[in-house]
């Protein structure tokens, strides 16, 4: 990947690329399983499934929109140009990778996922907080996002991720996959 420096590449897994693949092709098999059921029922659980991840892609979507404006309005500069340069404050509207910092973008990706995941599949919730854990405090320790960026974006995610959640319930759609707790 371009503009990926090998200290950033311990994170990727915080990469909303790999999520909305995850989604899409989550959401694509299961309407591709529906379209072939045999019966009513089983063609409404897998309906149900594919609006579940449906849910998953919207609130990346979401959070994702929120935390790019957000970055490119407030253009904070990373910590990253501190060390190096002693350079600290802000650029706003300033759309270069440096002064991206506020909200932490993997952050936020993270715990949208982690998130929905926790709706999705409730049974694995330890798992999906220790994901979301490792990811975001990691953005800390490759020295390119502030302890409020990485706070920040970890709100919006889990924020979002609850609200498109809810609306989604209001919709009707059933949201578990897994068996709960």
């Amino acid at each position: 990947m371009s503009g990926v420096t090998p200290r950033d590449r311990k994170t990727e897994v915080g990469t909303a690329l790999y999520w909305y693949l995850l989604g899409l092709a989550a959401w694509g098999w299961s309407h591709a399983r529906g379209v072939c059921a045999l019966t009513g029922a089983t063609w409404a659980r897998w309906r149900d499934i594919a609006r579940a991840w449906m849910a998953f892609l919207l609130a990346q979507a979401a959070t994702g929109l929120v935390v790019t404006v957000l970055k490119h309005l407030i253009g904070r500069l990373r910590p990253v140009k501190l060390f190096r340069e002693e350079a600290y404050g802000f650029d706003p509207l300033a759309f270069e990778a440096a002064a991206a910092s506020f909200p932490s973008g993997h952050s936020q990706t993270i715990w949208a996922a982690m998130t929905m995941l926790m709706v999705l599949f409730p049974r694995h919730w330890p798992t999906w907080v220790c994901v979301g854990v490792l990811v975001a405090s990691s953005r800390l320790f490759v020295t390119v996002h502030y302890l409020s960026d990485v706070l920040v974006g970890s709100l919006i995610g889990i924020v979002g991720a609850v609200l498109v959640a809810r609306w989604a319930v209001r919709r009707g759609w059933s949201l578990r996959i897994g068996k709960p707790l």
